[in-house]
């Protein structure tokens, strides 16, 4: 069925845009750079309005675009990249990154066996259940040093022994840092970039060969990029309601994109699918566990209130749904949470004087160390209480916290007693949750929390091969087109590999471009 969807089927509307940029404006980013106005219908056949002429365009201005462009200038071509956001959105969600990823296995950086890539391509493909293209990841696990390598010697990257980017001198976070970093690289090679520019059409000859793409302003300009060869690397479909609930069966309204720009639509599925591109496993989604939208995410009320693995995790329904230390797994939680229409976060005052005391259970990434007292978390849960906030909640007992969430009193009372006397014998009987995570929540006042699971990408996409080729549905290449990053599928199965390989889809970004840009320029023009 998916291969009979056309572009068309999924363009976003104003509508799902501006849902998009509520989302931003909740986590504190600036959607300046969307296409707010965004018709929703196809890019009219208008006139073409400018005309450019190079070897290789690249559709994105991501981590993979920037690494394609940088590359494939390296090598002497004419590169031209455009991009749909305007000049101050450089970038996409790149901009919020953290971590370059290494070829290595392990959990929240704790990572072994670094540089060993039979090490990393066993546990890789093994992870995945053989779901992925197992060619594309052996080669991935073989360059993946030698293009972070690259990375450094050429683009001049720079980041900590734990993968983690490098801050700017003037305080620029890690990702965005990166980013103006290879921007600069990128226009000192001579790459040509064309900003507010949304790709929206492939252009072909009569041999079916790819040879440029139309963009489209957002005041209806058209432009034509003739070129020998296209990468598409415009960011997956995180910020399409339509394609997002098609392919993931998800409701959109259950998840929030966290770092999204807005902008990442779906364009370059949508013009592989136009000439009969396969997809690779396009429900596959980066989930990142719950946050409290409106709060930060990195602070003691999120990461100490609703990701620990000591804590109650109930459904719309009032009822416990998983082993809450799945917490400690984005794949996991993101797994199990999003079959719940709601999930929420009940802890009583005596988790949070432990926790103050104690510090927490579940570590997540490098924010609260366990063992280490957070003496601030009531501090931050009284703040929210008094202004209001809609997600979180206090009560002096069960059934009041249950009206509070919209739940049945006795039910919500029966689950967290249920519950209480798993805790007094120390067995789960429901999910099998380790006897160390059970505690008794029985120590009024008692705090609810309205969570909601956040997502960072989708990591499905166009199929690509060993050389970040869109493969068409006769299982050959298309001619002169190339897809990487969040556009193309093939390193990963319905899910992402953060419990095994952190930075995974930073580093498959990073190689994915690397690989385009050197096959373009050996396949099409070699005499560079």
């Amino acid at each position: 069925m998916t291969q009979e969807l056309s572009r068309r089927s999924f363009l976003l509307g104003s509508t799902t845009l501006g849902a998009a940029a509520l989302a931003a404006s909740a986590l504190g980013l600036a959607p300046e750079a969307a296409h707010a106005d965004e018709a929703d219908e196809a890019a009219p056949a208008g006139d073409v309005t400018a005309t450019y002429d190079c070897d290789f365009v690249v559709c994105g201005s991501g981590t993979t675009g920037l690494c394609a462009a940088t590359r494939a200038a390296e090598l002497g071509a004419k590169v031209i990249l455009v991009d749909v956001n305007t000049e101050n959105g450089i970038g996409g969600n790149s901009r919020y990154v953290e971590n370059i990823g290494n070829v290595a296995m392990g959990t929240d950086n704790a990572l072994e066996n670094v540089g060993a890539a039979d090490h990393y391509y066993d546990g890789l493909a093994s992870y995945h259940r053989y779901a992925s293209n197992t060619i594309v990841t052996r080669r991935y696990a073989d360059d993946g040093e030698k293009v972070r390598a690259w990375t450094t010697d050429f683009q001049g990257i720079t980041y900590n022994e734990k993968g983690k980017y490098d801050h700017g001198e003037d305080g620029t976070s890690g990702g965005l840092n990166a980013i103006y970093t290879m921007y600069q690289l990128a226009q000192d090679l001579g790459v040509q970039f064309l900003f507010d520019a949304r790709a929206y059409q492939l252009l072909t000859n009569e041999a079916g060969a790819v040879t440029g793409v139309l963009c489209k302003s957002r005041t209806g300009e058209i432009t034509q990029v003739n070129a020998k060869a296209v990468d598409l690397c415009t960011g997956g479909f995180a910020a399409n309601k339509e394609m997002f609930e098609h392919y993931t069966n998800v409701p959109y309204d259950c998840v929030i994109p966290r770092g999204s720009m807005g902008t990442q639509r779906g364009d370059g599925l949508n013009m592989g699918l136009e000439l009969g591109a396969l997809l690779h496993h396009p429900e596959a989604i980066n989930y990142c566990s719950w946050i409290l939208p409106g709060h930060y995410n990195k602070g003691a009320l999120t990461v100490c209130g609703v990701n620990q693995a000591d804590e109650i995790f109930l459904n719309q329904d009032g009822r416990r749904f998983c082993d809450e230390s799945v917490i400690k797994d984005w794949t996991l939680s993101g797994n199990i949470g999003s079959q719940q229409q709601h999930v929420f976060a009940v802890i009583d005052q005596a988790f949070v004087d432990k926790i103050m005391a104690e510090g927490v259970v579940t570590r997540r990434a490098n924010y609260f160390e366990p063992g280490e007292p957070v003496p601030h978390f009531q501090e931050e849960i009284d703040a929210a209480i008094v202004r209001d906030n809609p997600r979180v909640f206090k009560a002096d007992t069960i059934e009041e916290l249950a009206e509070m969430l919209g739940m049945e009193p006795a039910a919500l009372k029966a689950e967290v007693d249920k519950y209480n006397g798993y805790c007094d014998g120390g067995y789960d009987h429901d999910f099998l949750k380790a006897p160390e995570f059970l505690r008794k929540m029985d120590t009024p006042p008692f705090y609810g929390f309205r969570c909601l699971l956040a997502f960072y990408n989708t990591v499905g996409g166009l199929k690509v091969d060993e050389y970040a080729r869109v493969i068409r549905n006769d299982f050959k290449p298309i001619p002169g087109l190339y897809a990487g990053g969040s556009d193309a599928g093939a390193l990963f199965g319905p899910y992402y590999d953060v419990s095994c390989a952190p930075g995974s889809t930073q580093l498959w970004a990073r190689v994915s471009g690397y690989w385009a840009a050197d096959h373009a320029v050996n396949e099409y023009f070699p005499t560079l």
